[in-house]
C-alpha cells in the first residue's frame, strides 16, 4: 500500500484546482474539448487528492471508488428541488464545489477522472517504491 506525502499532494491540489478554474474562467485559450470537459474530470482528480491527503495509507481502488462515488453522489443531487441546496448552489462556493444542474455526460467526465487519477497514483506510487 502506498504511503502518499500530504506536502505532494497540497501542490498537486493546487495545481490541479488552478487548472480546473482557468479552464471555466479562461475556456476561450483553451481547445474546445478541454474547455467542455477538463473542469468535472479535475474535480474528480480534486476529490481523489483530497482523499488520498486525508487518508494516504488508502489503497488506490479504495480512494478511486470513494472519489467517483462522491461525484456521482454530488452530480445526482442536482436533480433535488431543496430549497437550501438551490440557494447553496446560487453561491460561488456552492458553485464550484456542488455544481448547477444535472448533465448526464458528467458522469462520464467523473469516471474518466477518477481512471487517471487512480493511474497517475499507480505509476508514481510503483516509480517511487523503485
Amino acid at each position: 500500500m502506498p504511503v502518499r506525502s500530504r506536502t505532494v499532494l497540497a501542490i498537486v491540489f493546487a495545481i490541479v484546482v488552478a487548472f480546473g478554474l482557468a479552464s471555466r474562467k479562461f475556456d476561450h485559450h483553451f481547445p474546445h474539448i478541454l474547455s467542455d470537459h477538463a473542469g468535472d474530470v479535475l474535480w474528480t482528480i480534486a476529490v481523489y487528492i483530497t482523499l488520498a491527503w486525508l487518508f494516504p495509507r488508502a489503497s488506490l481502488w479504495r480512494l478511486g471508488g470513494a472519489a467517483l462515488a462522491i461525484s456521482f453522489v454530488v452530480e445526482l443531487s442536482q436533480l433535488s428541488d431543496m430549497a437550501w441546496l438551490v440557494n447553496l448552489r446560487k453561491t460561488l462556493p456552492g458553485r464550484l464545489l456542488l455544481g448547477s444542474g444535472f448533465v448526464w455526460i458528467d458522469l462520464v467526465r467523473y469516471t474518466i477522472g477518477a481512471t487517471l487519477a487512480v493511474g497517475v497514483d499507480s505509476i508514481w506510487s510503483s516509480r517511487k517504491a523503485s
